[in-house]
């Protein structure tokens, strides 16, 4: 079946610039014959990039290097002359021209170029035109522009490039991009039938690189790795280096995995830190968990306390409780005391794999080794166990076999027992679980113990459990907060009771005495309830929440509009009061 010619007009063009220019095959006989316009299209005016018209090679004036040129010149001038211009002298100026162009000593390479033609009578040719094209490569006074004048001025005067010269602009381009140079380049070395070197190809991958176009230079990178071209390391630490820095681990992850599959061993330890540190910084499990394996875990790399760390924040979020004990092993070599962050990662990892044995003996660990676990450390473990009510009686399983085993059981463990439990709305078996909270823990409970079965108390409108909690407080000495009083008013307001009003009014007195206010939500529900009843003191509410800078605009209309009716169904209350208080007299 003879081949279907491809349509390849100016929009294709326009969406693969590169198509002709490293993607697409070597031109053959049949691809003349399917492409001729494009093979032979002619030299298209390309229209140069801004900054490029301000990067022309700077004369030494300029950089205040005249002394350097007339050094130069003069050394160059004296040894020519003394050795009358022989052949053997110049070739050994050609060895030296060689050499600073492969340095990319500009300044070096012209003043012998020029000494060359000048003082021996050399003619301008390939390999000057070769040497002046790759002192381009000079970081500082490179120029693709002016790499570009050397072609055309090698044109004019009768030397037509090839493929050393097009390469030598492509290692200019390395270290001067210049896109659409490039493509002009990677023409005329396929019109002319040259190939591309190994070298070209890491020039090209380089370029891309320094352009940040990422996508295109693995691209190339890939295309070469076909070709059975071999891969220098450098360029493919490049690559990791320019992919971290942009966040692709995952191209890095595969770069690597490659790597050193291929039994390439001798991977900078310095590449291997630089990814530890920024899949680690942004979270990336896979290629974080892969450089630990193959660098500190065999301990060939010993990483910062501040990369462990990060590490050990990446374990943590994956549920990774391996990755997590043996960052700990390294941590715990040091002389540097593990605190409080380093045990709640660590805790968090053996949560999220479901490990929760091993979660709640960290807690008696931490205990054990002086650290007091807060409230905050357990939020991994409370989010784990209000999934399931089986969870929570089996954290109190454990919290049982653990203090028969002698562990010290911290108050924080049972309180977020009491906190699931309060979620699920199972009240009767939080109370029960503070009962058994004084066998567990000797500390005894504490004010958040308090606070969680005061919210349990809420929900289920159990004033009578609230008012015995309050007075176990005073029991037990527990100093209460402002979350205490704030749903102990809660606990008020959502009664029925006669004196539910009264009782809040006195919390939120006693609350105001020591300086605290009430959440926004729950002094919203104190002003509905006490304008529901129809009592007077909703007013003073609102004067007390205005000068408190609370925007009470919306509350005011609510109760400019319900004031009535709570009025009404205030006096029924009291008729019907008196007529109960009646009948029981007669």
């Amino acid at each position: 079946m003879s081949p279907v010619a491809q349509s390849i007009d100016a929009l294709w063009h326009c969406f693969c610039p590169r198509f002709y220019a490293i993607n697409a095959p070597s031109i053959t006989a049949t691809t003349r014959r399917i492409f001729p316009a494009i093979v032979s299209r002619p030299r298209r005016q390309r229209s140069r990039r801004q900054y490029h018209e301000t990067r022309c090679v700077k004369s030494a004036t300029q950089y205040n290097l005249s002394h350097h040129h007339h050094d130069v010149a003069n050394d160059v001038a004296d040894d020519i002359s003394s050795q009358n211009g022989s052949a053997k002298f110049k070739s050994v100026l050609y060895e030296e021209l060689r050499k600073a162009s492969n340095k990319g000593e500009m300044l070096r390479v012209r003043q012998l170029a020029r000494s060359l033609v000048e003082e021996g009578a050399e003619a301008p040719n390939s390999l000057l035109y070769t040497a002046l094209l790759l002192a381009n490569t000079d970081p500082e006074y490179g120029s693709p522009v002016e790499a570009e004048r050397l072609l055309h001025e090698m044109e004019a005067i009768g030397i037509p490039p090839g493929s050393t010269h097009y390469h030598a602009v492509l290692k200019v381009l390395s270290i001067h991009p210049d896109y659409l140079f490039r493509n002009e380049i990677l023409d005329k070395l396929q019109q002319q039938w040259f190939s591309l070197t190994n070298d070209g190809w890491h020039d090209v991958i380089v370029g891309l690189l320094r352009e940040r176009q990422i996508e295109m230079a693995i691209d190339s990178l890939d295309r070469m790795q076909e070709e059975g071209s071999k891969v220098q390391p450098w360029l493919l630490d490049l690559m990791v280096y320019t992919l971290c820095n942009i966040g692709e681990f995952s191209q890095v992850m595969t770069i690597m995995r490659e790597r050193f599959n291929q039994g390439e061993l001798e991977i900078s330890g310095t590449l291997w830190a630089y990814i530890l540190d920024t899949a680690s910084r942004a979270l990336h499990h896979e290629l974080t968990h892969y450089a630990w394996t193959k660098q500190v875990a065999s301990e060939y790399l010993n990483p910062s306390s501040g990369v462990c760390i990060n590490v050990l924040n990446t374990a943590a979020r994956c549920g990774d409780y391996r990755l997590s004990t043996d960052v700990f092993r390294v941590l715990g070599k040091r002389s540097s005391a593990l605190k409080l962050y380093h045990y709640e990662a660590l805790l968090e990892s053996y949560v999220k794999a479901s490990d929760l044995r091993t979660a709640l003996t960290i807690l008696t660990i931490m205990l054990t080794a002086g650290i007091q676990p807060e409230e905050g450390t357990t939020r991994a473990i409370y989010f784990y166990l209000r999934e399931s009510s089986l969870k929570t009686h089996e954290a109190l399983s454990v919290l049982r076999e653990l203090h028969d085993g002698q562990r010290q059981i911290p108050t924080v463990a049972v309180n977020c027992i009491i906190e699931a439990l309060v979620q699920q709305n199972d009240v009767a078996c939080a109370m029960e679980t503070y009962q058994t909270l004084y066998t567990l823990c000797p500390a005894g409970p504490t004010t958040a113990t308090f606070n969680a079965l005061l919210r349990g108390c809420a929900h289920s409108s159990r004033k009578d459990l609230a008012m015995f909690l309050a007075s176990e407080m005073l029991t037990q000495k527990v100093v209460p907060n402002a979350l205490t009083y704030d749903r102990l008013i809660l606990v008020c307001i959502v009664g029925k009771g006669d004196n539910d009003i009264d009782d809040a009014f006195r919390y939120f007195g006693e609350m105001k005495g020591m300086g605290w206010w009430p959440r926004r939500g729950t002094v919203t529900m104190m002003v509905k309830r006490t304008c529901e009843a129809g009592d007077e003191r909703v007013f003073d509410l609102l004067d007390e929440m205005e000068k408190k800078g609370v925007d009470i605009v919306g509350l005011q209309r609510w109760v400019g509009e319900k004031w009535e009716d709570g009025v009404s169904a205030r006096k029924t209350r009291e008729i019907w009061k008196d007529r109960d208080g009646r009948q029981v007299e007669s």
